[in-house]
């Protein structure tokens, strides 16, 4: 399932080899400052994932999708309180239309955290992390995937797996040098994933250095864009609305299909395809990180154009690095000098989806994510959750 493509000159293509080069880091960092706040959108090449890794999951997605329709069924979405799952064929709208796609939501894989109130522990996680409180409904969110059948699909646990877990190193990486564009201590924002800080960040009265976190769940889609059958001629050639990302605080996508879909709407209102490119990772920012930088970074909108009755069908694996839910937008903002938000030349403000995370109801972003999965898939949020939990997010 590889590809060969052409890079579209709107979009950067930043070289991962360049941060071990002192002559050309400079160069990078400044494409990257760049694209940070002016696109919100860029490609990244020789980021070290190995090929192999990729392949082992990209090469499985056929059969993922080819499984008989009862073994999908028995992974369907609302069997999971975690909202971990698969979804059929346009069974998702945005902005009020059916996507054109089929998806397997899958996630770090996480034991269940949520504690009863009646009781008075939860086995080891609540014992190392005393002072959470894991009654708080959005807990429920955090918990284990649902797995096709070794049998019917075998090698698929690890090939996930192992994508995951390279994915997830290469976020952390990704992550340090936004901290050196940002000109902040690498390190400032481990603390946001659980990790030790890679060197000491400076004291600041506004944060709160004895907070300790749970490593977030990263959340992933494993998607299919089949050709549009006719039947779906009232959402046109939607494969997904336009649409910022809410799921996390970056998101970095690979597409292993050569066929075009994604675009990116540019700062003068047009739309600029990401056509995929061989061997990259298309990286951009979420709406938490739109918020917590008080605008300057901006959450670009973008959408997936769905393949058209004659065209193959599209597969592509977004990963959106997520953040603690029970962290604050407002600690996240303190992690932030004032110079990274007046580094973008002219800013207007936090747009209306970004808004959401600063709005005192959502603080957490475990109730804004809660919110999201809830107004998402509100079938799922009234099975467990209940009816009066989903009218409350939904508003």
């Amino acid at each position: 399932m590889e590809h060969n493509g052409t890079p579209q000159p709107s979009l950067p293509v930043l070289d991962l080899t360049s941060v071990s080069n002192p002559n050309k880091k400079p160069i990078l960092l400044e494409q990257l400052r760049s694209a940070l706040f002016d696109i919100g959108f860029l490609y990244i090449k020789n980021h070290g994932i190995p090929q192999q890794t990729i392949g082992n999951l990209t090469n499985l997605l056929p059969a993922l999708f080819d499984l008989p329709e009862e073994e999908r069924a028995a992974m369907s979405k609302l069997n999971s309180p975690h909202f971990l799952g698969y979804s059929g064929f346009a069974e998702e709208t945005t902005l009020g239309k059916q996507d054109l796609r089929e998806q397997f939501d899958m996630a770090t894989e996480l034991p269940v955290v949520l504690q009863d109130p009646s009781t008075s522990t939860n086995g080891d996680v609540t014992q190392a992390y005393h002072s959470r409180d894991f009654t708080k409904l959005y807990w429920r969110l955090r918990g284990p995937n649902q797995w096709p059948s070794e049998s019917s699909l075998p090698g698929f646990r690890k090939a996930f797996t192992d994508y995951h877990d390279a994915v997830q190193e290469l976020s952390y990486r990704f992550v340090h040098l936004i901290e050196e564009a940002f000109s902040i201590p690498i390190g400032t924002f481990d603390h946001f994933f659980g990790l030790q800080p890679s060197t000491p960040t400076t004291n600041d009265a506004t944060r709160t250095k004895s907070r300790t976190f749970l490593p977030p769940q990263h959340r992933l889609k494993l998607l299919k864009y089949p050709p549009a059958p006719p039947d779906t001629a009232a959402s046109g050639n939607q494969g997904v609305g336009a649409h910022k990302d809410s799921s996390g605080w970056l998101t970095f996508l690979y597409q292993p299909s050569p066929e075009p879909g994604l675009e990116v709407l540019s700062s003068t209102s047009t739309w600029i395809p990401a056509t995929p490119i061989a061997g990259t990772f298309v990286v951009n920012f979420g709406n938490a990180f739109e918020a917590a930088t008080a605008g300057a970074v901006k959450a670009t909108t973008h959408r997936v154009v769905a393949p058209g009755p004659a065209s193959p069908t599209r597969y592509s694996i977004p990963f959106f690095q997520g953040l603690p839910l029970d962290m604050t937008v407002s600690e996240v903002q303190s992690y932030i000098p004032e110079h990274v938000r007046q580094m973008r030349g002219s800013v207007t403000g936090v747009e209306s989806e970004a808004q959401t995370f600063l709005d005192p109801r959502w603080d957490e972003l475990g109730e804004s994510q809660l919110r999201k999965w809830i107004r998402s898939h509100r079938d799922v949020g009234v099975k467990w959750y209940g009816e009066e939990v989903v009218e409350y997010y939904t508003s």
